[in-house]
């Protein structure tokens, strides 16, 4: 939030020191026209364009300064100097968080630095703990990165300690690439070693059994070992504990489990296969058999008519107690929140980032007052004009030269006034001039007034030989179209 006030207090004093340069230049003209009361509107249009200049300029230079660090540090990362490419990048952060960018110029630069981090900490064989929330960070926000994503899972499955924020981004990783067969074993071995049965977990586990390569006994072991253990009785797992079986597995327990999918899942289009290559493997045993194993396997598949009662009244009495308890658990929460927040709040107005805020939103305002003033200033001065004696226009003075040096003729107005801009700038009296010829009009642009031929052509011969313009030809002198 600092960083935002630094940009603002800067944006307005820069818009202050050249709007109101221009203002007091380009406000008194206009009010002769539009009038002193009506004077605000270009006030305003004048500041805003200045402001909108002074964001985009000031964003320029972060940019630049930003492709340059990124830069260097690409350059002492091939040269294998790490630690110089690292302190390049923290350049880069410190320019990312500084006055230069505003909140929406920002997220560009903000994105190429965290890419251009993360895959520079994914390279590196140890990683700190400010790495890693930097790969995290990234990965978090654009896990479609294939090989960031891979880089990422090659070290968690290799045995890297896990976060809180690694099973989110895993999550993301998987939705993000659902297709991917590779993202998806490891995945799967990422989510064996947590001992994970969550959505995200069963996704990469389906997507391995139901892919073209279907997942070895270093994969199925283990997946199967977890469904036991839980013990799960739904789709995933009795096609585990089937490939299982089919693979020479003689755990006892894996009869068990399928004789309780059997029971629980419901048979559908889907499933039907499944479920008949289930009857297969189980054929050799009665009903009873089965419903044995299936209640010794999940202790909850009750003996038909031995379900426990129903007891509505008591139900009901528990729900409202529950209800109860969590209103006054919510009303204490938001008190204790409430209490935390105002000390919170406390402390932070006494940091020292919470003064320097402070200090340069006064800075902030000082200078909105003073460009308050400026407009005010500007209008003033307008109102004195318009009401002032308008003077007569001096007369202008005949010119005897009849001479003058042509040195350009253009076809569109706007190359002779750029070309006479130009001369202008080298200290030359230039003007131009219309004339037609047939259908076309040309603007011929020519260099000041001379009483004799012999003159004019030295003068000429002079700038030529300058380099300060290409041809010439002395021709009658003809007063200009404008001032």
């Amino acid at each position: 939030m600092g960083y935002l006030f630094k940009h603002l207090t800067v944006r307005l004093w820069t818009t202050l020191t050249f709007g109101s340069l221009v203002a007091l230049v380009a406000l008194p003209p206009l009010a002769a026209v539009l009038g002193p009361g009506w004077m605000v509107v270009p006030a305003l249009v004048l500041f805003a364009l200045a402001f909108w200049l002074a964001g985009a300029a000031l964003a320029a230079l972060g940019r630049r300064r930003m492709a340059r660090l990124l830069e260097e540090a690409t350059v002492w990362d091939r040269a294998g100097m790490h630690r110089e490419a690292r302190q390049a990048f923290a350049r880069a952060a410190d320019t990312v968080d500084s006055f230069l960018f505003s909140p929406f110029s920002k997220k560009v630069p903000a994105e190429r630095l965290l890419a251009k981090m993360a895959r520079f900490q994914l390279a590196r064989t140890a990683p700190e703990a400010s790495s890693d929330d930097t790969v995290d960070a990234y990965l978090r926000r654009f896990p479609r990165d294939r090989e960031a994503a891979v880089k990422w899972l090659e070290k968690m499955v290799a045995g890297k300690e896990p976060t809180a924020a690694s099973h989110d981004i895993a999550a993301r990783i998987g939705a993000a690439h659902p297709e991917n067969a590779a993202i998806q074993r490891m995945l799967a071995r990422f989510y064996l070693a947590e001992g994970r049965c969550d959505f995200s977990a069963l996704q990469a586990y389906e997507y391995l059994m139901k892919s073209e390569d279907p997942p070895g006994d270093d994969l199925l072991g283990p997946m199967a070992e977890l469904f036991l253990a839980q013990p799960r009785v739904d789709f995933p797992a009795l096609t585990v504990y089937l490939a299982c079986v089919d693979g020479g597995d003689r755990d006892p327990r894996l009869l068990s489990a399928i004789a309780a999918c059997q029971e629980t899942i419901f048979p559908g289009p889907e499933n039907l296969p499944t479920l008949e290559r289930a009857e297969a493997v189980l054929s050799g045993l009665d009903a009873a058999r089965r419903h044995r194993m299936a209640a010794e396997f999940m202790p909850r598949i009750a003996e038909p008519g031995q379900g426990p009662p129903v007891k509505t009244a008591s139900r009901r009495l528990r729900a409202m107690g529950k209800g109860l308890r969590n209103t006054l658990s919510a009303a204490l929460r938001a008190v204790s929140h409430a209490g935390y927040g105002l000390r919170r709040l406390l402390t932070m107005l006494s940091t020292g980032p919470a003064k320097s805020v402070l200090k340069w939103s006064a800075m902030g305002l000082l200078a909105i007052g003073v460009g308050w003033m400026v407009v005010s200033t500007a209008i003033h001065l307008a109102g004195d004009d318009s009401t002032a004696e308008k003077i007569p226009p001096p007369a202008v003075a005949p010119v005897t030269d009849p001479f003058t040096l042509q040195v350009a003729a253009y076809l569109k107005e706007t190359d002779a006034r750029r070309y006479v801009d130009q001369l202008k700038d080298k200290g030359l009296d230039a003007y131009w001039t219309r004339a037609s010829s047939g259908s076309k009009t040309w603007y011929q642009v020519r260099v000041a007034h001379y009483p004799t031929k012999a003159e004019a052509r030295s003068i000429g011969e002079d700038l030529k030989k300058r380099g300060w313009i290409g041809d010439y030809y002395v021709a009658n002198y003809k007063r200009p179209d404008v001032p």
